[in-house]
């Protein structure tokens, strides 16, 4: 039985942990499949400290957001970035499962049998990753949307992220927390093993959130230090290797909540705020520092942004808004109003869009 329905959450301090109880999936599958009406059985908490003992699987939601549930998926709609291919993948919390869009937004596959599916990552030949939180495993998929190519073990960790590194096939994990209520990490697996080599952190991040690649191998990660401010941070030329470590960055402006990293062909790195609604571009680092962002792209009318992607041609983002049970096209980097959105989703937290341009 898969599940749908509306979530509501207890709040406290900088976090949101909910629980989907008695719903259950199948394995994959390479149709489209309806949405149950069936609501789920939720189980709340209050969140006070990082000190508690966790019983349920951490989201990445800003406080305050309660997803809603849209009638239908999108039936389709006319592309305006017309020359963007590939296809539009998107990670739903709320049903446990993955959805899957032609670039003319049209749903043609869904796949089930997820716990809490979030974040999600891409390799230039269309494979994609979940980050499949509440099983601890990141699992890839080929193009056709049923071919398991790997499951990546995580264990002792809670996921939210994944990024594939194209020249080395690194492949980088964030993980929010531990399982038994640790700090926040990073994972990194080498090429075509489902181990992790090495797992990085630092005191600075008491939880670790998404991440991108850029051309150099360096990973750029963003998170919460203990007080619930937004960190970012780069790991400089990630590999299988001893000693890595985690370089934190500032940057110029205030970031309220973070969100989704991305790195564009030219190799700026751009930052997700979800609670800010916009997404900064900032230059690569210099003596530690991101600066001041050189474009600042609003999501007008977003409710809470999570993760964003961008197309081939990067003229636009997709962004996963779980706030309104959305994933939502906007101009990059001008932003503004979307200009088209996929509807019908539950608890959108990943997305991307396949076969990734690689910077």
């Amino acid at each position: 039985m898969r599940c749908t329905g509306p979530l509501g959450y207890a709040l406290s301090g900088s976090a949101v942990l909910a629980l989907l109880a008695g719903c259950s999936g199948g394995g994959g599958s390479s149709s489209p499949t309806p949405l149950s009406a069936t609501q789920p059985q939720l189980v709340s908490r209050s969140v006070n400290s990082f000190s508690r003992q966790i019983t349920h699987t951490p989201s990445v939601l800003r406080p305050g957001v309660n997803a809603i549930v849209n009638p239908d998926h999108s039936a389709g709609f006319a592309d305006p970035d017309a020359a963007a291919k590939g296809a539009i993948i998107v990670s739903d919390s709320g049903t446990d499962d993955v959805y899957a869009y032609s670039a003319a937004g049209k749903l043609v596959a869904t796949i089930t049998g997820f716990s809490e599916p979030q974040g999600m990552g891409g390799t230039k030949a269309g494979d994609f990753y979940v980050s499949n939180t509440g099983d601890s495993n990141i699992i890839e998929y080929k193009n056709d949307y049923k071919t398991v190519v790997a499951t990546l073990t995580d264990a002792g960790q809670y996921p939210v992220g994944v990024s594939y590194e194209e020249t080395t096939g690194l492949v980088g994990v964030t993980n929010i927390i531990s399982t038994s209520d640790g700090p926040g990490s990073v994972s990194l697996y080498a090429k075509g093993k489902t181990t992790p080599c090495e797992t990085v952190s630092s005191s600075t991040f008491a939880r670790v959130y998404f991440d991108a690649f850029d051309a150099a191998g360096d990973l750029f990660i963003d998170g919460e230090n203990t007080n619930g401010a937004v960190v970012v941070g780069e790991i400089v030329k990630a590999a299988c290797k001893a000693k890595q470590k985690i370089v934190v960055l500032t940057t110029k402006n205030s970031i309220e909540f973070p969100g989704g990293v991305a790195v564009t062909k030219a190799g700026d790195i751009i930052l997700d705020d979800q609670e800010g609604e916009a997404v900064y571009t900032y230059k690569a680092p210099v003596k530690g520092s991101l600066g001041s962002p050189v474009s600042t792209t609003p999501l007008t009318g977003a409710s809470d942004p999570v993760t964003f992607a961008l197309t081939s041609t990067e003229k636009d983002v997709w962004t996963a808004d779980a706030g309104l049970a959305a994933s939502e096209e906007y101009a990059y980097p001008k932003g503004g109003s979307d200009v088209k959105a996929i509807t019908g989703l539950s608890e959108p937290i990943g997305v991307v869009v396949t076969p990734v341009e690689v910077p």
